[in-house]
C-alpha cells in the first residue's frame, strides 16, 4: 500500500473511531479504551508527518500529461550521457502509429517544444532553514541553484550536457526576484481558493486555481515556459512547507505557504499540461556538500551583466 493510501485509510479510521467511540453513562469499556489509544496513536502519527519541514531532502518530478513527446522524454536518463543517441534509440522503438502521434503533437505544439528542453527530468531540493538548493538535469543542461530567502540572495551554476561550456551567476538585491524565477503576475489572474485539500508527499495541501483574465487567441504561439501566457494553473500549498522552496520552482508564484504541486495548462484549447510535484519529503540533517553548488572560476553578477548572462545562458541551455 502506498503512503498516500495509508494516510487516507488512517483518516477514514480516525473518523469512524470518533463517530463510534461513545461511552454512555461514563461506563468503563475496555474496547473503547483500546480504540481511544489507537486513535491517539494515529493522531500523533499524523501530527508528526505534518510537523513543519525545516531541514531535509525533497524529491520531485515534472511530467507532461497528454503529451507523447513528454512521455518519451521521461525515459531519457542524462546520467547515462549521449542524450541524442538515447533519443534515437527510443524513437526507433516506437510503432508507426506512435511516431505519427508524436509528429502530430509536436507540430501542433510548435514553439512549446522548446519548453520540453528546459524541463528538469531529474531534480532534488535540499532545505536548511531559509536556504534552499536545487540540483537538476534537463535534456541539454545540468543546473544547480541555491537561494537564501532571508538574505534575498542566490547563485546558479549551469553546464551544457553536450560540451564543457559552463557558467556561474550570482543575484541579490533588486536582481533577486528577476533572476531567480519566471514570475507569474497575480494581477493578470483570477485567483480562487477552492477549499479543496489533498495529500502531497505526506503533507495536507490546499488548492487554488489561477485563471488568466485575458487568454491568448487560439492562433497564439507561446515561447518556452512564459509565465504571461499560461491559461490556467492549479496550485497546491502547505503551511508546513517553507516558502523558500517556491524560489526553486520553474515558475515563481507568490504564495504565503510552500508550494508542493503545480499543474500548468498553457492553452485553453489544448490538453497539453505540465505537472510539477513533490514525490518524497525526507526530514533529515543535510550536509554542507549537499547545500553547496559547483562554481566556475568566474562568477557573473546578474545585476551588472544581464546581457552577457542572457547570451551565454541561452547558448548553454540550447546547446549552441
Amino acid at each position: 500500500m502506498k503512503f498516500k493510501e495509508i494516510r487516507l485509510t488512517a483518516s477514514i479510521l480516525l473518523l469512524c473511531l470518533t463517530a463510534c467511540n461513545q461511552n454512555p453513562a461514563g461506563r468503563n469499556n475496555p474496547l473503547a479504551e483500546k480504540e481511544n489509544v489507537a486513535r491517539k496513536s494515529l493522531a500523533a502519527e499524523a501530527k508528526n508527518v505534518e510537523a513543519p519541514f525545516t531541514e531535509g531532502k525533497i524529491d520531485l518530478k515534472i511530467t507532461t500529461p497528454g503529451s507523447a513527446l513528454g512521455e518519451l522524454l521521461q525515459q531519457v536518463d542524462p546520467a547515462k550521457g549521449n542524450i541524442s543517441a538515447q533519443m534515437k534509440k527510443l524513437a526507433a522503438q516506437l510503432s508507426a502509429q506512435e511516431r505519427a502521434m508524436l509528429e502530430a503533437q509536436s507540430k501542433k505544439a510548435g514553439m512549446m517544444n522548446l519548453a520540453f528542453l528546459m524541463l528538469p527530468l531529474k531534480s532534488v531540493i535540499y532545505i536548511d532553514g531559509n536556504q534552499a538548493t536545487a540540483k537538476f538535469d534537463a535534456l541539454t543542461f545540468h543546473g544547480e541553484n541555491t537561494v537564501n530567502d532571508a538574505k534575498k540572495e542566490g547563485m546558479i551554476y549551469v553546464k551544457s550536457q553536450n560540451s564543457s561550456k559552463a557558467m556561474t551567476i550570482s543575484y541579490t538585491g533588486d536582481s533577486f526576484n528577476e533572476m531567480s524565477q519566471n514570475e507569474l503576475k497575480a494581477a493578470d489572474y483570477d485567483i480562487k481558493k477552492t477549499g479543496e485539500t489533498s495529500t502531497v508527499a505526506g503533507y495536507t495541501c490546499s488548492k487554488s486555481v489561477y485563471t488568466l483574465k485575458k487568454p491568448a487567441p487560439a492562433n497564439h504561439t507561446p515561447g518556452a515556459i512564459p509565465a504571461a501566457s499560461i491559461y490556467q494553473l492549479e496550485v497546491w500549498t502547505s503551511t508546513e512547507m517553507p516558502k523558500s522552496v517556491n524560489f526553486l520552482h520553474p515558475l515563481y508564484i507568490k504564495e504565503d505557504a510552500g508550494i508542493m504541486k503545480i499543474m500548468m495548462q498553457y492553452d485553453k484549447e489544448s490538453p497539453l499540461k505540465f505537472l510539477y510535484e513533490f514525490t518524497k519529503v525526507e526530514k533529515r540533517a543535510v550536509s554542507a556538500k549537499e547545500m553547496q553548488i559547483q562554481k566556475t572560476a568566474k562568477i557573473h553578477d546578474f545585476g551588472k551583466e544581464k546581457m552577457t548572462v542572457g547570451m551565454q545562458m541561452m547558448g548553454i541551455v540550447f546547446g549552441m
